[in-house]
């Protein structure tokens, strides 16, 4: 039995339990030198019709667990992926595909997420290979799209204002549930070649969900539903408040507004069983997470818990974008570093505490965070903790901008007494110590947001996988070329290459914003004094 989507949610879980029926497992992946479930890894990428013909062959049944809901361009990649895959099935002699799809009534208007199940199924059978459908609404369990977002809004917000989707009708299923009517319908003939509903045996509106996640977790919880919240509001609410990406978020509310509710259950009539009620469903995917958390017992333990990981880590982010996004980042990216470039060296050339200077430097501020915002999507990001808990980075960036304003406070007390050096940070420092306090303030600001909206945002996100780390920082260098100081070049690199680190870190903004905007503060304040006691260098 091959699983098409081994290491995913329901494909995890998928594999030991057609091991422990008898079966033998073929697990495809993209990456078989690295999977370590149930199963005979094989390579195979259903993005790559290519690839499927070996990882097919000899198998009597597939199991199609695959989607590309992160991708803007979701629709057309699973279309295209289920046509190969299903004429190449049908080419290695598989004798049927399985494919979990999503439940809603044919005659209703369906969500572009849903209506794309719908295609799915069809195009599996395309190939001439029977197909048995699943089709399940939300599925209860620990890593599930829909649940980790309704778990996450809980545990997030005591209070919420709300969308009208909340009120929307759905029958959630326990992803145990789902995996057993997976295995055993291979077992039952009369469900080759058909569609059939899944759920649990309670009928919820969403608010309903989310009531009885705080009642199983024990938190207050109220919900004040409103009109006001369109499915692209919700969406980028939710990447705000949970770790959902935007895209995935705005296909999961824009299903949300279909009700999803079992009308046919003859698959429960063919094969029947206790399944689990939703708060129990809740508990077991409660309990997976605790378990996989591997939290540390013991105040010490706790403690250490929760520091940060290093900066080599890497919370798991998914961010595709469109060949047409990445195409307009680097146009967007290339015009506003040129112009950037330029106005930098133009306001360091204007009398310091002019309004010629802020006016330039406020201009290389909002050319910065337009470009950026221009450029396509940005995100917050989060960071992972010693135990494996994710949050918004807060303290952490702070901290990590009070330490590099002290090194660069220490670095001062040395290069004050280097007269080249010295030199070369008083003119840039002059431009802080002749202004007024709170424009110099306001100014440095700006520009540390518009400079992370850019640099760390669009400049980053233009060279994809391609080592954006060192890139980013290279380009945020050249960028202070044109000023011709050596201080502000050598600065941009160090602080640069943190902040890309940072990015690369957490998945998003929030922590190099936030980084950069505690050392410029402190730059600006406490900097300039340290070199005031020597004669002035122009």
């Amino acid at each position: 039995m091959l699983v098409a989507g081994a290491s995913g949610f329901v494909g995890r879980r998928l594999c030991p339990a057609l091991a422990e029926a008898g079966h033998d497992v073929v697990a495809m992946t993209r990456h078989p030198e690295s999977y370590a479930g149930v199963g005979e890894a094989v390579f195979g990428d259903v993005h790559d019709a290519g690839t499927l013909a070996d990882a097919l062959a000899g198998c009597e049944a597939a199991y199609y667990l695959v989607h590309s809901l992160a991708s803007a361009e979701f629709e057309r990649l699973d279309a295209e992926a289920a046509a190969a895959f299903g004429a190449a099935a049908a080419a290695a002699g598989v004798r049927r595909i399985v494919y979990l799809g999503g439940l809603g009534r044919d005659d209703d208007v369906l969500s572009p997420h849903l209506r794309s199940r719908r295609e799915v199924e069809q195009l599996l059978g395309s190939g001439g290979v029977p197909v048995t459908t699943l089709r399940a609404g939300i599925v209860i369990g620990h890593g599930g799209l829909s649940w980790e977002m309704t778990r996450q809004l809980v545990e997030r917000l005591p209070f919420m204002v709300t969308p009208r989707w909340v009120s929307t009708r759905t029958q959630p299923i326990a992803v145990s549930d789902v995996v057993r009517y997976l295995v055993q319908v291979l077992g039952v003939p009369e469900t080759a070649g058909r569609p059939f509903e899944v759920g649990g045996p309670e009928v919820l509106r969403y608010s309903d969900m989310m009531r009885r996640v705080a009642a199983v977790e024990e938190r207050p919880l109220l919900i004040f539903p409103v009109p006001l919240l369109s499915p692209r509001l919700s969406s980028h609410w939710l990447s705000l408040i949970t770790d959902i990406d935007t895209k995935a978020g705005r296909s999961l509310v824009d299903s949300m507004v279909n009700e999803v509710v079992v009308d046919d259950d003859s698959l429960h009539r063919l094969i029947p069983f206790d399944r689990r009620d939703f708060d129990d469903a809740v508990q077991d995917a409660l309990a997976e997470r605790e378990a996989s958390q591997d939290r540390p017992s013991g105040r010490f333990a706790r403690l250490r818990g929760r520091l940060p990981m290093s900066l080599a880590h890497r919370v798991t982010v998914r961010h595709d974008e469109s060949r047409d996004v990445v195409r307009r980042r680097r146009r967007v990216v290339a015009g506003t570093s040129v112009v950037g470039a330029a106005l930098l060296a133009a306001g360091l050339s204007t009398k310091p505490g002019s309004r010629a200077f802020y006016a330039t430097t406020l201009s290389v501020a909002a050319l910065d965070a337009v470009g950026g915002l221009a450029s396509g999507p940005l995100h917050l990001g989060w960071v992972q903790f010693q135990d494996r808990t994710v949050r918004r980075p807060v303290l952490t960036p702070i901290a990590t901008g009070v330490a590099g304003f002290g090194f660069f406070y220490a670095a001062g007390l040395v290069v004050k007494h280097v007269p080249p050096l010295d030199r070369a940070v008083t003119s840039v420092l002059q431009f802080a110590d002749e202004g007024e306090e709170p424009l110099v303030l306001l100014t440095a600001l700006a520009n540390a947001v518009g400079e992370e909206i850019f640099f760390r945002g669009a400049v980053y996100a233009a060279f994809g996988d391609s080592d954006p780390v060192l890139k980013t920082t290279a380009v945020y260098v050249l960028a202070t070329v044109p000023t011709r100081n050596p201080a502000l070049v050598l600065a941009a690199g160090a602080m640069g290459l943190l902040w890309a680190l940072q990015r690369r870190a957490s998945g998003g903004l929030q922590a190099p914003v936030l980084t950069h905007l505690i050392w410029s503060t402190l730059m600006v304040k406490y900097l300039p004094p340290l070199f005031r006691d020597l004669p002035r260098r122009r």
